[in-house]
């Protein structure tokens, strides 16, 4: 498979795409599952995830459309059916509200995508009648969710980097771009710089001093309109493809090999051979020293002189470390990024302390911590439940998850979640802190520490995690 430059991260792929109107499933193989989007004529037309919570049946109990017993109860006799299909021909949607849900999951799943590391990636070339149903019937607007998803998404600094390691590359913006944009939600700073934007190849520099933009939103603005078709790359060497292998050929058949004629001895012939005199025999020379052998005498390293190898440093102390206390070590350097304010970093800590070890009983602080920070952005919703789920996994017995999805749940409107969650939240700790009368709601007296909402347990936490 021909190699993708590192800093060529998913926006600069979907530029490439769309500009080459591209057909096909690209795979992408990432920390928390694979997610699988689907292209033709350059359009994003589906996107399929195995991650956790990202298939359409969670996605609607997440969203209090459907509990887990209707769930199973609306697969139990379709066998093989779409869930999208399912709930509208039970009649619990419209075509019309399941379309709206899928817009909202599938944007989800690409927002992940792109935050998400890419361990791998590939792209199947082909028509998508070979990877998707013929009977597929919903429809995604790939202008809608390109534009929410590239604005919402937190990748600043690596656009900025990218855009920096391709000095190179030129844009030329579609004739009257503006107009070409107006159904989309354009406020008037991105509406006048759009204006300004003409058929003339320009850079990232030049685009964020023609505009006046910040550098971070100059560069978020090149990369939403390249992956929208409203700018192409014109100079430049174009983000490859990730393509998969070619078989290998068929081997060669085996030569015929014809059988060799006898061969003609000849009768033996006597020949007297004189004597001759040797002259005496000369010192070897020198060896030759590494490296100077004379088949080499052109190579660079001729006049390089022998030299012993240098010792072997010894082992770092990190890397004689166990995974789980290097995790250990990663999650109290999250805590300290935190209180320096520093919550970019610590998520990226907490990320990789849950990738070395996240399975077992010791990894609960770490996805507590990781769900807390993600509660502060309405953005990472979703990603704070899945955290509090695998905590609650990790320590059956610990009510804080439950009271923090239940927060997060009654925060976002979904009362019915929200009340589920802070019941199980009072059954396994009665002195949990839950909002003001939820807890008579659940049929369990509330403790006076009742009103102490998330943000008192968020200010409050690292008091609570000492070791």
């Amino acid at each position: 498979m021909p190699e993708v430059r590192i800093h060529h991260f998913l926006p600069a792929l979907m530029g490439s795409l769309h500009q080459q109107k591209a057909e096909g499933e690209l795979v992408l193989e990432q920390n928390d599952g694979v997610r699988r989007l689907y292209w033709a004529d350059g359009d994003l037309r589906y996107l399929r995830s195995d991650a956790v919570g990202e298939q359409f049946g969670n996605f609607l109990i997440r969203r209090g459309v459907l509990d887990m017993a209707a769930l199973k109860e609306l697969l139990a006799d379709g066998e093989g059916a779409r869930v999208g299909d399912r709930v509208v021909q039970w009649g619990l949607m419209t075509v019309e509200e399941r379309d709206e849900r899928l817009h909202e999951l599938f944007g989800s799943v690409l927002l992940h995508a792109m935050e998400h590391p890419i361990l791998k990636m590939t792209w199947l070339p082909g028509p998508l009648s070979d990877s998707l149903g013929g009977d597929m019937q919903f429809r995604l607007d790939h202008r809608s969710v390109v534009w929410d998803t590239f604005q919402s998404a937190q990748i600043d600094q690596e656009l900025v980097g990218m855009f920096r390691s391709e000095p190179d590359w030129r844009w030329k913006a579609v004739p009257d771009l503006l107009n070409a944009l107006t159904d989309l939600p354009l406020t008037p700073t991105l509406a006048y710089a759009l204006s300004l934007l003409g058929t003339e190849p320009l850079g990232c520099d030049t685009i964020e001093s023609l505009t006046g933009l910040p550098q971070t939103q100059a560069a978020r603005l090149v990369a939403t309109l390249w992956a929208l078709g409203g700018m192409n790359l014109v100079r430049g060497d174009l983000p490859l493809l990730p393509k998969i292998e070619a078989p290998p050929p068929p081997p060669p058949p085996p030569p015929v090999v014809e059988p060799e004629p006898e061969p003609i001895i000849e009768p033996e012939i006597e020949i007297e051979i004189e004597p001759i005199l040797l002259m005496p025999e000369e010192p070897a020379p020198a060896p030759f020293p590494p490296h100077h052998s004379p088949h080499h005498a052109d190579s660079f390293d001729l006049d390089v002189p022998a030299m012993t190898p240098p010792a072997q440093p010894p082992a770092r102390e990190e890397e004689e470390l166990s995974a789980t206390e290097r995790a250990r070590r990663l999650l109290i350097k999250a805590k300290s990024y935190v209180m320096q304010d520093r919550t970019s970093e610590a998520i990226r800590a907490l990320e990789q302390a849950i990738k070395l070890d996240g399975d077992s009983p010791g990894a609960y602080e770490s996805w507590m911590l990781l769900g807390r920070l993600r509660l502060a952005n309405p953005a990472w919703s979703t990603r704070a439940i899945e955290a509090l789920q695998v905590a609650s996994r990790l320590n059956p017995r610990a009510a804080e998850p439950w009271a923090l999805m239940g927060e997060l749940y009654h925060r976002k409107g979904f009362q019915a979640n929200a009340q589920g969650c802070f019941r199980r939240a009072l059954e396994l700790d009665p002195s949990v802190a839950v909002p003001a009368g939820w807890a008579a709601e659940a049929g369990v007296p509330s403790s006076k520490d009742g009103q102490a909402g998330l943000m008192g347990r968020l200010r409050g936490m690292f008091s609570r995690e000492k070791d």
